[in-house]
This record gives C-alpha cells, structure tokens and sequence, in this order.
C-alpha cells in the first residue's frame, strides 16, 4: 500500500502544472547560472593570474616605511607587506560561500600576519551580484519554495475535495499514508532537480573550467546528498503545516510565512542579535588604542630610537630603532590579534542563532562540503599564520649565514639585516591548502544532523496530529 501511495502521488505531481512550471523555471535557472558562471570564472581566473604575475615580480606588496635597496634581497623579501588573495574557487557553481561578503585577502610578511580585507581586483564594484545562480541558490531559494507548493495541500487539499474520507476508509493507516505523501514530497523534488544538476555538469565539463576528480565527485555527491537532508526537512514542514489546518489555503499562509521568516527574518535576527549581545569595538576604538600605547611606547624609548643612517648597516642605533619598531609591532599586533579573535566568535556565534532556519543550516553544510566561505577564509588565516612563522625563520637563518649583517631584526625597514641577493626560489611561498574530505564531513555533520532531527520532530508531530484529524 505504501508503495502505491508514493507512485500515486509522484505520478499526480508530475503531471500537475505547478510542478511542470517550477520544472522548467528551475531547468532555465541551472543552464543560465551554469553558462553564466563559465564565463565569471575566466574572468575572474584571468584577473588572478595577472595578479600573480604581479606578485611573483615584486609589485604586489608594498612595505611600511620599507628602505630600498636596489634589487631583491633576504630582507627587503622578509619586510615588504605581502597581500595574498584567494584564487577564484572552481567550485562556485555549487556554493560561492558568500564570497562578495567574506575576506579575500590576507596581508603579512615574515613577522606578522596584518589583517584581512575584501579586494575587487579590477571589476567594477557596481556589477558584483548580490547572489550568483548556483546550485545552492536555486536549491535554498526556488526549490524551498517550490516544496511548500507541492506539500501545503497534501492533507488540507485533500480534505476539501474530500478524497482524504475516501483513502483512509481502505485498510491503510495513518501513519503509513503520511509517511506516503511524505517520501513522495522527496522523491518528486528530487527529480525536478536531477536533469539541472546533470546538465550543469555537462555545460561545465564541456566548457573546459571542470576537471572530475576525487574532490569535484565528493562536492557534487556531497551536495546531493545534503539537499535531499534538506528536502526532507521542508517536505516534512510542508506536511506539517498542512495537518495543522483544515484549510488549503491557510496552510499555503503558514507555509509561506515560515517560509519568509526562515529565509529572511531569521538571517536579519541574527545579524542584529550579534550585534547587540556580542558586541565587538569599532575600527575607530581599535586604531584609538593602538596610538595611545604607540605613543607610550615611543615616549619610552631610549634617545636615538629613530635614528637612521641608510648607509651604514651597523649604525648603533639601528639596534635601538629595530627594537622600537618590534615593540610597536607587537603592541599593535596584540590588540588586532584580539579584535580579529572577536570578530570571528561574533560570525560564529551569529550563525548559531540562525540554526533556527532550515535555508540556514543547509547553507552551512554547503558550506563545509564545498570548502568555501568562512571555513575557506579561517583555514588560510590559520594556515598564513604557520606559514609566517615559517617565513620568519627563513628570513633569521639566511641572516645569520651573512657576516656583512648587525642581525638586528627591524619588521619594517630593510637597514640593520642582510642585503644579501637572494633567488625567487629561493623565498617561502604561501600555497593555499584545500580542506580534506574529512575535515569538510565533520564541519558538515553538525549542520545535516540538526536538519535530519527536525525532519523527525515534525513528522511525529504531524503523525501525532494526523491520527486525531477531523477528514470530514
């Protein structure tokens, strides 16, 4: 009987024309976000690789009072600002992270990692999307409501044209025709998406920009997978605001306003509720903060503390100088070190009041499958940091290897370390790493579960409700 009931119902979706519309908006959405897409990515590749050429050439960073030498050296290498921005993601197609949002780029040298910024390379910031058309879009936005179209009638609906009397006087229970319309909800969603998802990948891989490996597989496999998870959690919505109500069209109500709330008022809430519980100083205050124990500092100095003589490497008081300009460093360094640690428990904190939104769990589990967003950013800010290090050490070994240098290491300024020439490849470049598959499944998992324990909540409700249910 269950079987019968799950062919039934999937027969009459498809055959329906709300699903044949949705079917073919939602076809449209996936071949022009995916050919559109195509065409970003060159273009944003492109933009990268001249970037990089730039870098590789020494005119992407820029030191902070950096004194010249003329050509590359050890410390002009270890001391000028670097700015390293994340290449364009070639998964986009399947989660952006919200990129247009989070930081792309991360400045340091060898002795600090300085901050984070969002860089536009050179297009024109008018023309960024608030949203691209990838596949968690049309998923988290259209297929969500294409769902509460197909489940807010499923019982209510029913019960007005008075077929609901009809079915249940068989020997089928209530449970087992719920758990019917149900997994039919599913499985008619899934396949409006099925054809979009293929001839996504068919555009792309035609295109030249997708190359299947083991970690394109898992992303595709790993995305499927967690929108039938979400599927799953707004069928069962779906149902449970039509058990709720003896009428179609309340039902569509109720569905359409948790639906607003969940995609658009939760997000907002939370957002405002970071801001107000969580709070973290401004710019302002910081900079406030960092000049005032600047200041203290500098006062306290010795007499000499910034003086130069650019010809002379062992000029006494460049050792004094190095010292106070390491000192600042470090002063300044403390207090962003700790806003920066702030700010991102303010990020986590605000994406955990949201946990309340289905939309919102399934972009972070998106998220995590596909390596991107905030996970993209702290990995390499975590990453960068080590590197740093690593640099650093670099940077002290090639000097003491040089008898020509004081060895007083100065963060800033190239006038008391070597001059040594040095080869490109010679210097410690950072390399992004991608997250693993098993770091991407444990970010996931908190997110998929809580989805997969609101799909049982409200089923059993709506199974506890359904059983005591007015048909007539």
């Amino acid at each position: 009987m269950l079987n019968y009931i799950i062919l039934n119902d999937i027969r009459q979706n498809i055959l329906s024309l709300r699903l044949q519309v949705i079917f073919l908006i939602m076809t449209a959405l996936f071949i022009m976000g995916s050919v559109a897409y195509v065409f970003q990515y060159r273009s944003a590749a492109e933009e990268y690789r001249i970037y990089s050429d730039k870098s590789r050439n020494g005119s992407a960073g820029m030191a902070y009072e950096l004194i010249r030498q003329p050509g590359g050296n050890i410390t002009s290498e270890a001391v000028e600002m670097q700015n390293y921005i994340f290449s364009p993601p070639a998964n986009g197609f399947i989660e952006d992270g919200k990129s247009q949002y989070i930081p792309n780029t991360i400045t340091y040298n060898a002795f600090n990692v300085f901050g984070y910024s969002i860089s536009r390379n050179s297009g024109n910031p008018y023309l960024i999307l608030s949203q691209d058309l990838n596949w968690s879009f049309i998923i988290t936005i259209i297929l969500s409501f294409a769902i509460l179209l197909l489940s807010f009638d499923m019982i209510s609906g029913e019960r007005e044209m008075h077929t609901l009397t009809l079915v249940l006087s068989n020997t089928v229970s209530r449970s087992v025709f719920l758990a019917g319309k149900y997994i039919s909800i599913i499985l008619s969603s899934f396949l409006l998406v099925l054809p979009g998802f293929i001839i996504s990948l068919l555009i792309l891989i035609s295109s030249g920009i997708l190359n299947i490996n083991e970690m394109v597989i898992f992303e595709a496999l790993g995305f499927i997978v967690a929108h039938i998870v979400f599927i799953g959690c707004l069928a069962a919505l779906g149902i449970f605001c039509s058990v709720i109500s003896r009428s179609s069209n309340v039902s569509l109500l109720i569905c359409l306003t948790l639906w607003s709330v969940f995609l658009i008022f939760s997000p907002n809430v939370a957002v405002f509720s970071a801001e107000n519980l969580f709070k973290v100083k401004d710019s302002e205050s910081i900079q406030s903060e960092i000049k005032s124990v600047q200041e203290a500092i500098n006062n306290a100095a010795p007499e000499g503390s910034w003086s130069m003589n650019g010809n002379n490497p062992f000029y006494p008081k460049h050792e004094l100088r190095a010292k106070n300009q390491t000192n600042l460093m470090n002063a300044e360094k403390k207090i962003r070190d700790n806003w920066y640690i702030d700010q991102f428990t303010q990020y986590r904190l605000a994406s955990y009041v949201t946990c309340m939104s289905p939309m919102s769990l399934f972009g972070m589990v998106s998220e995590s499958l596909t390596g991107v967003g905030f996970d993209r950013f702290m990995k390499n800010w975590n990453d960068l940091h080590l590197f740093q290090l690593q640099f650093l050490n670099w940077f002290k070994e090639s000097d003491r290897k040089d008898p020509k240098s004081p060895h007083w290491y100065n963060p800033y300024e190239v006038c008391s370390t070597s001059l040594q020439k040095v080869k490109d490849e010679e210097i410690p470049r950072y390399e992004e790493k991608l997250m693993t598959i098993s770091q991407r499944i444990t970010g996931a998992l908190p997110g998929a579960l809580l989805l997969i324990i609101y799909s049982v909540i409200l089923f059993v409700i709506s199974v506890a409700l359904f059983n005591r249910y007015d048909v007539r």
